[in-house]
């Protein structure tokens, strides 16, 4: 999946070659490669007194399930996936399943076509049972690749190619249907909703040291759809982030040195705060709660671009700051009780072939999954597996992800990974924030679990 261009795949689905086109729609410019591993097989489930929450994933077969942490209460909320279709076929494939914050319905998309039909894309919503399916986007000219529920569940943004080819397009659907309209345009595109609903944060173009029009502006939804562009710079970062709270938000942007900068901003979009100097690209995201906010930003001095500090710190008090670890960490998510970071690190067994940047294949990578504990300020490794390629494209982008989505229970007793087994098929793993064995529960390349 790339944020960044939207075009490469449109060439292959019209030839009708469905289901690899469809993972194209992630996988236009891939950017991990690692390399090799010892990859686990068995993963102990832990209890739970909590909510345990529904994993959604995309079947190998083409089709979208639900399930249980033990594997149990599986439910197909497709049935009709065609992946390889016969000569005069229509194939059909469904891809990313994103769960509302609610936690009843899925948003997915559905595409079909053939050799001799054009690539139809749908945006479905449904009930976790995969009743009440809704189709509320349908087309012909854009094809969404990434979906991202509005904080009520009423609505669903996603992006798309621009209509033409050229660039990405913000959309906005309404999850019952009826409706959808076009928020702006841009390359690459990110963003963020405010927990109210009421305004977007968007940044398009990446960073203005690169490019003169890079920008970050706010879309205010209130009734009509009112863009107010941000007298800001945007500095090397991806994705910004609302403050749980709704009253800040978390941008880098170019100092008046020309460097970059981690600054907690207002909701009118003005600096409140510089929490911090970078020395290069960061992500970041803040703990459920807004009591801390996380982020990665490259080791001074590294000239393989690969070492980044994961560094935890108090947005209230940003010269309070800890560094959790120092290596190649590829990516990291908090757990919803705020009180442990997952991140995923590159096995560095032999570095010389490691790059972050042109790998069109897992087959070589070994991600190590460590739980970093705040309370307790302990590192425990849980896993150590090879990603599927669909959840290998999660990765270059996880801040973006990590808005939408969720790999932790909601009782944060455990993570839900995809991973390629030791005969090459794909597997649905749930692995215990503890430790110990790992549980196959489902035959699939990419899971998320329920928010609640």
């Amino acid at each position: 999946m790339n944020f960044g261009t939207g075009q490469n795949k449109l060439d292959v689905l019209k030839k009708g070659w469905i289901y690899a086109a469809a993972l194209l729609v992630v996988a236009i410019t891939l950017s991990c490669t690692m390399v090799t591993g010892i990859f686990s097989k068995q993963l102990q489930i832990l209890g739970s007194d909590g909510l345990m929450g529904l994993i959604a994933y995309v079947g190998t077969d083409g089709n979208i399930y639900t399930i249980a942490r033990d594997g149990k209460q599986q439910t197909a909320i497709t049935q009709d996936a065609n992946p390889s279709p016969d000569s005069g076929e229509a194939g059909r494939i469904y891809q990313y399943p994103t769960w509302s914050p609610n936690g009843r319905k899925l948003a997915f998309m559905g595409f079909t076509g053939s050799l001799q039909t054009e690539l139809q894309a749908r945006l479905y919503t449904a009930s976790s049972n995969g009743k009440e399916r809704v189709e509320a986007f349908s087309s012909q000219d854009y094809f969404p690749f990434y979906l991202f529920w509005s904080p009520n569940s009423q609505y669903v943004t996603f992006l798309s190619n621009a209509s033409g080819g050229n660039g990405l397009t913000l959309h906005m659907a309404a999850a019952a249907g009826g409706n959808s309209q076009i928020l702006g345009n841009g390359q690459p595109f990110y963003w963020d909703w405010s927990p109210d609903n009421k305004v977007i944060i968007v940044h398009t173009g990446g960073a203005a040291s690169d490019n003169p029009d890079a920008r970050m502006a706010l879309f205010e939804l209130d009734g009509s759809i009112q863009k107010k562009e941000l007298d800001l710079k945007p500095a090397s970062f991806r994705a910004p982030a609302w403050s749980p709270g709704g009253k800040e938000m978390v941008l880098a942007t170019e100092s008046q040195a020309g460097g970059g900068e981690l600054v907690l901003a207002g909701r009118d979009g003005n600096v409140k705060r510089v929490l911090t100097q970078l020395s290069g690209p960061v992500a970041f995201a803040w703990s459920p709660d807004g009591g801390s906010l996380a982020y990665t930003n490259p080791v001074e001095g590294d000239l393989s671009g690969l070492l980044k500090r994961l560094i935890l710190i108090d947005p209230a008090q940003p010269d309070v700051g800890k560094d959790i670890i120092q290596g190649a960490v590829v990516a990291f998510f908090w757990s919803p009780d705020n009180q442990k970071i997952a991140y995923f690190k590159v096995s560095l067994d032999n570095p010389i072939e490691v790059s972050l940047r042109n790998t069109q294949s897992s087959s070589k990578i070994n991600l190590e999954v460590q739980v970093y504990d705040l309370r307790s300020g302990e590192t425990k490794q849980v896993a150590a597996f090879h990603p599927t390629n669909a959840f290998l494209q999660v990765f270059p982008f996880f801040d973006q992800y990590q808005r939408s989505g969720t790999i932790w229970s909601p009782d944060s007793k455990n993570l839900v990974l995809a991973a390629i087994d030791n005969n090459g098929g794909s597997s649905i793993l749930v692995v215990g924030a503890e430790g110990g064995q790992s549980q196959k529960i489902a035959e699939g390349d990419l899971a998320f679990w329920s928010w609640k």
